[in-house]
């Protein structure tokens, strides 16, 4: 996965997003207030065919058609 492949959203999406671009990486980590430890989280910054620039869980997409 890399910038410029084509995306869908792996498990059932909930609004009209379907297909995406994505533009970059990054990771998410949680502050939920407790002294546990929880590990960053792989996301990707997603331009949706709706025409919304979003962030996504790298694990919720797969690759539909590569860049080159």
């Amino acid at each position: 996965m890399k910038v410029g492949d084509l995306v869908t959203i792996a498990d059932e999406p909930s609004d009209d997003r379907r297909v995406g671009t994505i533009m970059r990486f990054s990771t998410f980590e949680s502050d939920c207030g407790w002294k546990t430890f929880t590990p960053p989280e792989p996301i990707v910054e997603v331009l949706w065919n709706t025409g919304v620039l979003g962030w996504i869980l790298k694990e919720r997409v797969e690759v539909i058609s590569e860049s080159r």
